[in-house]
């Protein structure tokens, strides 16, 4: 199984545009084979003494896919390939971590 963690910076005054776009794009992906989970969160205090600071315009995709076959496919898909575009302008910054289980 393959887990990817994308953080995103969303630009002050488009994170309900932004979010907009990401609901339409959701099913789409979770209708792909091979994907596990597919699900955007948002920052919110919590009791942890590690967390980082609250960051209200970050917004966190916890993606899970069966194989990086599938994570490839997921890639090459008509609506990854529109969806990039239509959402680079509201976006800051964006990281991504891909990672698999350790035992």
């Amino acid at each position: 199984m393959i887990h990817i963690v994308v953080t995103m910076i969303v630009k002050p005054g488009r994170l309900p545009d932004f979010l907009a776009e990401c609901e339409k794009l959701r099913p789409l992906v979770l209708a792909e084979q091979g994907c596990i989970e597919y699900v955007y969160t948002r920052d919110i205090a919590s009791p942890l003494g590690i967390q980082e600071a609250i960051n209200s315009n970050r917004i966190t995709l916890v993606e899970k896919w069966e194989s990086l076959a599938a994570l490839q496919v997921h890639t090459e898909q008509a609506h990854m390939k529109e969806f990039g575009p239509r959402i680079q302008a509201m976006r800051e910054s964006v990281t991504a971590r891909v990672t698999e289980p350790a035992f």
